[in-house]
């Protein structure tokens, strides 16, 4: 090699002792064929933050925290060489109170402001509230009347920024119970006030979750109506399509649906799904929850899997490997016991057969949402624990996934009536956020690596 791109690190980083006392580097030069001779300095540089711009490309910079090597290549740095990533253990950030119990949260990002967590309030009363991420915890940025709001979805339309929640009953003012229509609603973000404000009401039924995706240039949003009334479970979820001419949500497809608590939106390869989470009939929660797939402009049934009040679907990839895992919430049929530690199952798409195929059963304990994440090259699903027949105080659990072995059990994490889990980054950090159905708190965790 070139005398000025051989060279030991040592003599560059003497008192680094994070680096390796040797390194190779392969760089590839472009020149013709009669060329003068010409002389390259590859410098690295080492410190924990270092602009990358055009008059530095094509150098080096070593972060000594991170243990990585990275190349500008003009714009940005390039990652070359970098310690690989793992969860080594989790520390308690912030236990942020809220003005009532929290069925659901919703973490986004808006640009200018940072992170949000939109929080699903029970209290018809006091409203649910949008939170701002500043110095490492959540703060009140905002609060929004809801009655009985049982889920946020975020979403965007090119520039354009929503929020829709789950009303599960408008407030009646009086003490009696009064079936009414109920109304969810979507809120778009208004740049001049940097407030969400009221864009479209949706009449929907106990409504558990809204799913916004896109296929084809089209925006759609799928609503999971539970209940209709008390004892009507077996009611028409509804697929709405943006109309570009009204610009609102308009209905496009109903599916019956039975106690609906959630849907999935996702892709594999020019393929589009949507499986629903059935959680009860009126007499048992031993229902088939079901898996559509897109086709001619509309959802047709796919595969039907049998669950027991399914409350939550997670797909998500490990390499090329699609998996789909379902909570499963508890056992019940007629006037008999009900269990609530039972499997909660994972699924894999078996390319072969095309269908999803059981891969692993995990005992849960009314668990009511699954997360997936992963830190560096490892990948984790963390469980929400929330009943096990006796107390709400239980542990959820996270899982790491070791192959062959499938997602095996590593921290438990104490809770409180665990509805949801977020996962989201900040800077370097990795966090975890779980809000709570029993009590006024949500706790966010910061997973350290090593």
């Amino acid at each position: 090699p070139h005398p000025s791109l051989d060279f030991p690190s040592s003599q560059h980083l003497a008192n680094c002792h994070l680096f390796p006392r040797e390194f190779s580097i392969v760089t590839t030069l472009k020149v013709s064929l009669v060329a003068p001779k010409v002389r390259s300095e590859v410098r690295v540089s080492v410190g924990l933050e270092k602009t990358c711009s055009s008059s530095v490309r094509g150098q080096l910079w070593f972060n000594p925290v991170r243990r990585a090597l990275y190349l500008c290549d003009g714009t940005l740095w390039v990652p070359m060489l970098q310690e690989s990533q793992r969860l080594d253990y989790v520390l308690e950030q912030q236990v942020l109170s809220t003005s009532s119990e929290t069925y659901d949260m919703e973490v986004f990002s808006v640009q200018g402001l940072g992170l949000m967590a939109a929080m699903a309030h029970r209290s018809p009363s006091l409203g649910s509230a949008i939170y701002l991420w500043r110095d490492g915890g959540f703060h009140l940025y905002q609060k929004i009347s809801t009655h009985g709001a049982l889920s946020w979805r975020h979403f965007t339309m090119g520039k354009k920024i929503f929020l829709v929640v789950s009303n599960s009953r408008e407030s009646t003012g009086k003490e009696e119970t009064v079936e009414k229509d109920e109304l969810s609603v979507i809120y778009r973000w208004n740049k001049k006030t940097q407030r969400f404000v009221h864009y479209q009401a949706l009449q929907t039924h106990c409504a558990r979750d809204w799913e916004a995706f896109r296929i084809q240039g089209h925006t759609y949003l799928a609503v999971a109506n539970h209940r209709q009334g008390n004892t009507n479970h077996t009611i028409d979820s509804v697929v709405y399509k943006w109309d570009r001419g009204t610009q609102l949500f308009e209905p496009h497809q109903a599916l019956r649906t039975s106690g609906a608590y959630d849907w999935e939106a996702f892709t594999v390869g020019p393929y589009h799904f949507l499986a629903v989470a059935n959680a009860f009939d009126g007499q048992t929660t031993h229902v088939d929850s079901v898996i559509y797939v897109w086709v001619d402009g509309s959802f047709r049934l796919f595969q039907t899997i049998k669950t027991f009040c399914a409350t939550d679907w997670e797909m998500f990839q490990i390499g090329s490997r699609v998996f789909l895992v379902v909570a499963n919430g508890h056992q019940l049929h007629g006037n008999g016991p009900g269990r609530y530690a039972i499997n909660s199952t994972i699924y894999e798409l078996d390319m072969s057969s095309q269908l999803f195929l059981r891969f692993q059963d995990i005992v849960t304990y009314s668990a009511v949402d699954w997360e997936f994440f992963t830190v560096g090259e490892e990948s984790y699903l963390v469980v929400a624990n929330s009943f096990d027949g006796e107390s709400h105080s239980l542990n959820s659990i996270i899982y790491r996934w070791q192959g062959y072995e499938g997602f095996v059990p590593i921290h438990r994490l104490p809770t409180i009536g665990c509805s949801d889990w977020e996962f989201f980054t900040s800077g370097e950090e990795s966090y975890l956020i779980y809000s709570s159905a029993t009590a006024p708190l949500s706790k966010v965790f910061r997973l350290k690596t090593h």
